[in-house]
């Protein structure tokens, strides 16, 4: 069977398809289309990939985050339904903000399903999509609708504890553990890593998106500073240590770390609430400080505070000192802890990426 994942070029909407990806590839034909900066770092877990469409490029503040999806769907689709005429997949499989990948399929004729990258879309958001999604699909001269999107199978990676209680777009909901790819074998943390001098360790982002931030990343830095708790940063592309002010024995700073690698050295992760490094956190174990800086994280860290396993700050909240006395919280009231576990238990007990794949080529 051939099976085309498409996403957009974010790694935190390429990273979560990347597990079912490689089960794929042990299984069989695969290929995951995103964009052509994204190209390497799949290639290097071992699956093709082809790069469609442009460059993720920063999204103006004017331009809510809809309106980047679908223009940027408009550049891929370009290059992905050529692509796809000439592979033939048997399965397209398009992460939940990805719109070009429905489009392909229904071009080719191939079954689609729907990854999900985090909690399911709320009706208003589902609405504008579909809109967005009737436009693109009428450019291509195809007959596919809300109502046949919606009637798809959604690879659900939220465990339950996070989900509210409100109406799913998608009823076909399959459960899928979470899970971020192991990185490859040349990949490692770096070696001052094991100099740091406390017991503990909090990790602070502000993910691959929002990393230009650098008056709430510097502040929360500075909050984390005092304590005793190393601190590992992953400041995001392009960001150089020296921007986060003077160096500390307790605080090492990278572009981009493996989640995979380094939480498991973590007590505590302070970041924007995107889902990635939430779910990554919480499949840890670990409570969460979440300052949300946009998109779906203002819902994602609602959910973390209603599971009881973390704490969040708005940005107009944001000072060192209320990131000190949160973090001090989260590590002295073992509620947390305990909630963040009850999570990442729950994650573990949801089918895992074989189990699933299994499941869709057989249907």
């Amino acid at each position: 069977m051939r099976i085309l994942f498409t996403a957009c070029p974010m790694y935190g909407h390429v990273n979560p398809l990347l597990h079912l990806a490689m089960a794929a590839r042990r299984a069989g034909h695969v290929v995951v289309a995103s964009g052509p900066d994204l190209v390497p770092h799949v290639e290097s877990h071992g699956v093709p990939a082809w790069a469609v469409g442009a460059r993720h490029r920063a999204v103006p503040s004017d331009v809510d985050w809809l309106t980047y999806f679908e223009a940027s769907a408009h550049q891929r689709v370009a290059d992905l339904v050529p692509a796809a005429l000439r592979w033939r997949p048997d399965l397209v499989i398009a992460e939940e903000t990805e719109l070009a990948g429905p489009v392909a399929a229904a071009v080719t004729g191939a079954r689609l399903v729907v990854h999900g990258l985090g909690i399911m879309p709320p009706p208003l958001v589902w609405d504008a999509y579909a809109a967005a999604l009737q436009e693109l699909s009428s450019t291509w001269r195809t007959s596919l609708s809300a109502d046949a999107l919606r009637a798809t199978t959604y690879l659900e990676v939220c465990p339950p504890a996070l989900r509210p209680n409100s109406q799913r777009p998608w009823p076909r909901a399959v459960s899928l553990r979470p899970a971020l790819p192991q990185p490859p074998g040349e990949h490692h943390l770096p070696k001052s890593i094991d100099n740091l001098p406390y017991a503990d360790t909090v990790h602070l982002t502000l993910g691959t998106v929002y990393q230009g931030n650098l008056t709430v990343l510097r502040t929360a830095l500075d909050g984390l500073r005092d304590l005793t708790v190393n601190v590992v940063v992953a400041a995001g592309p392009g960001v150089a240590p020296a921007t986060l002010g003077s160096p500390a024995a307790h605080v090492l700073t990278e572009p981009y770390l493996s989640y995979p690698l380094l939480l498991s050295r973590c007590q505590l992760v302070v970041s924007q609430g995107g889902f990635g490094v939430l779910l990554a956190g919480l499949g840890h174990g670990l409570p969460q400080l979440v300052i949300p800086q946009g998109a779906d994280q203002y819902g994602n860290a609602e959910a973390v505070r209603r599971a009881g396993a973390g704490l969040v700050l708005t940005p107009a909240s944001v000072t060192a000192a209320a990131v000190a006395e949160a973090v001090t919280r989260l590590r002295d009231e073992p509620s947390f802890a305990a909630a963040a576990r009850a999570v990442q238990a729950a994650s573990d007990a949801m089918p895992d990426a074989d189990t699933v794949l299994t499941g869709l080529v057989e249907a």
